[in-house]
Parts: C-alpha cells; sequence; structure tokens
C-alpha cells in the first residue's frame, strides 16, 4: 500500500475528523467500477484524491480535471482491479452516466512498494493534502 493508499488515508482522515458537511467522503480503493453508483444527476460535483505518478517530486500535488490528462496505465482490460479511474470515466461517458463536473488532486507518490506507511515525503504534507482537497470540495463550480 505505501504512497499508494493516500488517497484512502485521506478520506478516512476527512471522515474521523467529522469534515463531512454537504458531502460524501466514499472510499472506492481498487474497485473504480465502484464510481459509476455516484455519476447520478444527484452528484454536483466530485473529487477524486489518489497517487499518481506525474513525474514531479515526490509529495508535491497538482488539481487537474480528467479531460486535461490521458491515461499512460497499461492494463490488461477493465477490471475492478487494475483501477484506471479515467477508462472507467471515459466509459461511463460511453455509456450515457450522468457525469458530474470531476476534479483529480493527484499526489506522487515517493514510494509504491509494500508496506503500511506514507513514506516521509508524503506523511510530512499529510495536512496539506487533506485541506487541499476540502478546499476543493468546497470551490463551486
Amino acid at each position: 500500500m505505501a504512497d499508494d493508499g493516500v488517497g484512502l488515508r485521506i478520506v478516512e482522515s476527512i471522515a474521523r475528523g467529522g469534515l463531512e458537511r454537504g458531502f460524501e467522503a466514499v472510499t472506492i480503493a481498487d474497485e473504480g467500477m465502484r464510481l459509476l453508483i455516484y455519476l447520478t444527476e444527484d452528484t454536483e460535483k466530485i473529487v477524486i484524491v489518489d497517487a499518481v505518478d506525474m513525474g514531479l517530486a515526490a509529495g508535491e500535488y497538482r488539481l487537474f480535471k480528467p479531460e486535461d490528462v490521458e491515461t499512460e496505465k497499461r492494463t490488461t482490460g477493465l477490471t475492478t482491479h487494475e483501477g484506471d479511474i479515467l477508462r472507467v470515466l471515459g466509459l461511463a461517458r460511453e455509456l450515457g452516466f450522468a457525469v458530474p463536473p470531476i476534479t483529480i488532486l493527484g499526489i506522487q507518490p515517493q514510494s509504491l512498494g509494500p508496506g503500511q506507511d506514507l513514506s516521509p515525503a508524503l506523511g510530512e504534507r499529510f495536512d496539506t493534502y487533506v485541506r487541499a482537497a476540502m478546499e476543493e470540495i468546497g470551490r463551486n463550480g
């Protein structure tokens, strides 16, 4: 898990801290197809938080829209365990799902190896990521 679990940890931190006011914090983890449940007319906005290899320094993060990037992830097909959220969103659009505005908070991992703890580069900035996610959730449009 290591840095690959940073999104899950941020969602858990938001839920544990009682910060869910007017929104629902959910974990999708490696079940990207679960995102389809939330693609309804009732969903106003989605903020996805995940480790993303962007070629940045470890711990850096960026906010971007799915339509602004292309996946480079190599998968064997669309399964619940390969987790390519961009492909899931593409499929959802093709199938006519109501796709609300989506922002991705991508965090550059330092380590994707086995382990339970975040790397020092991400651990030291964890509160910054939680704040960035909350600010994006609160942003209109």
